[in-house]
């Protein structure tokens, strides 16, 4: 998971401060632009969820049909992003 207003540590508590559900995150490490990434720590080896009655709405959403905001994922994230814009169109109707 990727936070966009969260880039240090401290953000990161102040968060977690402020939203307790988030206290099931920690953070991951970050990607080459310096952004945090998070996990979750109620994922289990196989990729379940551990708690599952108990978890989040963005969670019971996955997956998402639509995301709408602009982002790259790290690997194994389980999304692909698909440019939807005008321009990406025409250029398909190009080919």
């Amino acid at each position: 998971m990727y936070s966009f207003d969260t880039y240090t540590t401290t953000d990161f508590k102040i968060m977690q401060f402020f939203f307790p559900a988030y206290r099931r995150f920690y953070i991951r490490g970050k990607d080459e632009n310096g952004n945090l990434i998070f996990a979750c720590k109620y994922v289990t080896e196989e990729g379940l969820c551990s708690v599952y009655d108990k978890r989040l709405k963005m969670c019971r959403n996955y997956p998402a049909k639509k995301i709408s905001y602009p982002g790259k994922l790290h690997e194994g994230c389980g999304y692909k992003i698909e440019d939807k814009s005008f321009a990406s169109y025409m250029k398909k109707q190009a080919l």
